[in-house]
């Protein structure tokens, strides 16, 4: 066990990886802020948490709380993986009657969600907690 683990380790340094290059899961927990543009409002910032859950190889699951002075939205959506590092997916939100199309790109240890929808456009920068 003990020469795996020297092994590992040996190879580890070998090959450092840079942040560009690192891969970074999305399952987890991310936060950060962002905004949400109404169709007929004014911008507002938002701050968000959001956690991923993977179902299979290419669904996830995508819970999320925004909140600012104005109040706080609950948010969940499946998210379908379409290359690497991009997935995309529907939401319907009925308490605020808003649905549309949810965009998550990582890149690194960072994340861009852009929502998109008649009723407004939103985005969030996250970073992995």
């Amino acid at each position: 066990m003990r020469f795996f683990s020297v092994i590992g380790l040996l190879l580890f340094l070998a090959h450092p990886a840079s942040s560009q290059a690192q891969t970074v899961a999305l399952e987890g927990f991310w936060s950060g802020n962002g905004y949400f543009q109404p169709s007929n409002g004014k911008r507002e910032s938002i701050r968000c948490r959001v956690s991923y859950r993977k179902v299979t190889n290419k669904l996830y699951y995508a819970a999320g709380t925004c909140a600012n002075p104005s109040g706080t939205i609950n948010q969940s959506v499946q998210l379908t993986k379409v290359s690497g590092k991009r997935y995309v997916g529907v939401f319907s939100n009925s308490e605020f009657n808003i649905s549309g199309r949810a965009r998550v790109v990582l890149s690194g240890n960072h994340q861009t969600v852009t929502l998109t929808s008649q009723q407004g456009t939103g985005q969030m920068r996250l970073r992995k907690r």
